[in-house]
């Protein structure tokens, strides 16, 4: 995109973004880094991405009426090659696999203990697909059974199920918020999801359907 995007992004309202997923990698690796630094420039924090694999499973963590709000992000689509290492920047790429799972668990739970309240986003699942498979369901609920409360995933291009887990909430894919596919009314269809907290318990899930106009504007419905 057009590096004019961002300070739009910032002005819209964007907190935090996911970096982790199977595009991230398709101007090379400089222009991911040069996505970093107009990202730290503007001063929205971003998931799921790194300078080295840490820093990639690292949470953005904020502070919101005492509490410590952390986002974690995971790509389990690839690309492979975009998967961060010890001296290399790169995305969180979740190993394929039953490695992918302890991976996962392992960051999660790590972050979890720094944090009140933890976030984490998955690109996961199978395109265009309206329910999540064995692979999403797996990891999302183990998740959330090593310390994460929201679990949120994107990729299918299509809205899945939301599920409450253990305390939790899961929302399978969100679907498409602005994106140019035009070629069927699923993919015209997004969710936002509002949760909201009572201390740290889940209080309420709100989700606020959206579809796109003629200009893939986002319009509440």
């Amino acid at each position: 995109m057009d590096p004019q995007v961002v300070p739009t992004l910032k002005e819209t309202g964007f907190d935090v973004l996911s970096l982790a997923n199977n595009h991230m990698g398709d101007w090379s690796r400089e222009a991911f880094e040069d996505t970093m630094r107009r990202l730290q420039r503007a001063g929205i924090a971003y998931a799921g991405a790194g300078w080295n694999e840490k820093e990639s499973l690292e949470p953005a963590v904020f502070e919101v009426r005492g509490k410590r709000i952390g986002f974690l992000a995971f790509s389990d689509v690839g690309p492979q090659w975009m998967r961060s290492s010890d001296a290399l920047s790169g995305i969180a790429v979740v190993p394929a696999g039953s490695a992918g799972k302890a991976y996962v668990d392992r960051a999660v739970f790590e972050a979890s203990e720094k944090v009140d309240i933890l976030v984490v986003s998955f690109h996961f699942g199978e395109e265009y697909e309206i329910a999540p498979n064995a692979r999403q369901r797996e990891l999302s609920r183990s998740a959330i059974d090593v310390g994460a409360r929201v679990v949120m995933g994107h990729h299918p291009h299509v809205v899945q199920s939301i599920e409450e887990y253990d305390g939790g909430v899961i929302v399978y894919s969100l679907g498409n918020f602005i994106f140019d596919q035009n070629f069927s009314t699923d993919t015209m269809a997004g969710l936002v999801l509002k949760i909201e907290f009572d201390d740290e318990r889940i209080a309420a899930v709100i989700p606020i359907p959206v579809r796109m106009n003629e200009y893939y504007q986002p319009e509440i419905e």
